[in-house]
């Protein structure tokens, strides 16, 4: 190689170095950042019946760590959730985003129907963002052209549907029990659905019948009923604990008391379902139901009953209803912890959907 050559690529490679040291300060990927706040929330589009114009961005309501927005940014389409965040969340140990906080809200609201492993909320970091900003125009970190076009797909609900779940997400963002139990719970319904709405029958008309699986339906459903066993026992554990020693009288009581007042239910009442008591189905889940679920050591459990798996997430489902009943604070009040903002729900029509924009 030339000495000319050599000089000519160094100092090529030199400005490609300070090409990426200057790309890298303009958007730094560490996100969020101070110059990367805000991310678009993919999977639900806000109706504009609220009567927005194009380039409103109008809080909705926070969290500690997140204000939300929605923001209409383009003429005649839906508008947008945004989230502002603080960069402050990455010292934290766990982040509970907005996102899932709506998911599992709206999947419990709607007893975990239509879920599947694709069910979430997906946050699209936006650099320097501003909502007079084109969004054709718009930097964002993560999303690619293959995304692109698909960024706007997604359920379409009014500002007041998600009002209406601010008793659970309040809770969800206060409570790491309770989060935790109903991310268990939606697991368990990812793997194996029921519906749980026919199950507990509390509608008159069972529109969805459960059926043990075929013979030669067996294969594939056996490691999805264990799975879904197992999510729903550490759902019910989550919760409640283990269960005592069933040797000692005085812990058996104490456990019943603590059960009452965490889930308001007789652990001694009839767990209808399955034909026995609460409490007995209790010790029945987990020596009987979750330990061969967990520990296969190589065998099929070929004797499991889908009637059994479906015992177990009704169960689950029961207790973390009975806890939230307990420890959600009221609809007014949590509208006046998450900061909801009283004077955009007012402008919602609730006899319309709309994705017609104001004229300024």
């Amino acid at each position: 190689m030339s000495d000319d050559l050599h000089q000519l690529l160094s100092e090529w490679f030199e400005n490609e170095q300070i090409k990426r040291e200057k790309l890298l300060e303009k958007y730094p990927p560490d996100v969020p950042n101070s110059k990367c706040q805000h991310a678009f929330i993919k999977g639900i589009n806000i109706e504009n019946s609220f009567k927005p114009s194009v380039g409103d961005f109008l809080p909705l309501f926070e969290t500690e760590n997140e204000k939300i927005f929605v923001w209409t940014y383009e003429k005649d389409n839906y508008s947008a959730l945004i989230s502002k965040v603080e960069p402050g969340i990455k010292t934290k140990p766990f982040w509970k985003t907005v996102g899932s906080l709506i998911n599992l809200s709206q999947s419990y609201a709607e007893a975990f129907e239509g879920i599947d492993f694709e069910s979430r909320l997906e946050y699209y970091w936006i650099y320097y963002f501003s909502e007079h900003t084109p969004f054709s125009d718009l930097v964002f970190y993560n999303l690619t052209e293959m995304d692109y076009p698909f960024i706007h797909n997604g359920r379409i609900i009014k500002a007041t549907d998600l009002s209406r779940l601010a008793p659970v997400i309040e809770l969800l963002d206060r409570d790491d029990k309770c989060y935790t139990a109903i991310s268990l719970l939606f697991s368990s319904f990812q793997i194996h659905y029921c519906c749980l709405i026919c199950e507990l029958g509390l509608s008159p008309i069972k529109k969805h019948e459960s059926h043990e699986p075929e013979l030669w339906e067996q294969a594939d459903f056996i490691t999805k009923m264990e799975s879904a066993i197992v999510q729903a026992c550490r759902c019910a554990e989550s919760i409640l604990g283990e269960p005592p020693n069933t040797s000692k009288r005085n812990r058996i009581l104490a456990h019943k008391q603590r059960w009452i007042e965490l889930v308001g239910i007789d652990p001694d009442s009839k767990y209808e379902r399955a034909e026995t008591s609460y409490w007995d189905f209790y010790i029945e889940l987990f020596d009987t139901l979750r330990n061969p679920s967990a520990h296969s050591y190589g065998n099929i459990h070929f004797d499991l009953e889908r009637k059994r798996t479906i015992d177990a997430q009704c169960f689950a489902a029961l207790l973390l209803r009975g806890y939230i009943d307990k420890h959600a604070k009221p609809y007014e009040e949590a509208l006046e912890a998450l900061r909801f903002n009283r004077e955009l729900l007012s402008l919602v029509d609730d006899s319309m959907s709309t994705k017609m924009t104001k004229q300024r």
